[in-house]
């Protein structure tokens, strides 16, 4: 197997969360030395082929993002085994992903824990080394586990789907401050070796 690379997000049905996630992020690298970084997105029960969620498509054309393009996939052990890093919308959506490639553990969290695991430190911490910017980055937060109180109730994002309309809001606001760090992490790691005498 070569080396793991690329940002795997995943949700339940890959409607919702994990595209906005996925096209939130693209949107954010594009323009920047992280570019051509894989990002991706993928359901634990998803029915591929379906279409993105209409009001998840909304909130993305009012930030001048095409969505018209995606369509679901369901998450497999090939794509766990392929991404550098694995962020999900739930700690249930984690458990999933540790049952179908328990050796990716140690890359994949959910999006909000990973990011309150790398706010534990200094992002001058991060050593890349030989390293891609995700490897260190999930090397970072997988160390900072052992820093942090367990599992934490708001480590999970909510599942707007079938729920009351004003979900879809607070699911954004949720996602948002995340998506902004790890595009500030990503690409501040990537212009890094430029800087090196």
């Amino acid at each position: 197997m070569g080396k793991s690379s690329g940002i795997l997000f995943v949700c339940t049905g890959n409607i919702a969360r994990s595209p906005f996630m996925e096209l939130t992020l693209a949107n954010r690298l594009a323009g920047t030395a992280a570019v051509g970084m894989p990002v991706s997105s993928a359901g634990t029960y998803a029915v591929a082929g379906s279409r993105i969620h209409p009001e998840v498509a909304v909130e993305l054309r009012s930030r001048g993002i095409d969505s018209s393009g995606f369509v679901a996939s369901q998450l497999t052990a090939e794509r766990v085994l392929d991404a550098g890093l694995i962020l999900t919308a739930s700690r249930d959506q984690r458990r999933l992903v540790a049952r179908l490639a328990p050796e990716r553990r140690h890359v994949t969290f959910t999006l909000r824990q990973f990011v309150r695991l790398i706010q534990l430190d200094p992002v001058g911490e991060i050593r890349l080394s030989s390293e891609g910017p995700l490897e260190a980055l999930a090397k970072l937060a997988s160390r900072n586990r052992g820093l942090s109180s367990g599992a934490q109730d708001d480590d999970d994002v909510i599942d707007p789907v079938n729920a009351p309309r004003r979900q879809f809001p607070a699911t954004f606001a949720a996602i948002d401050p995340a998506i902004s760090l790890l595009a500030d992490l990503i690409t501040g790691l990537r212009e890094a070796p430029r800087r090196n005498n």
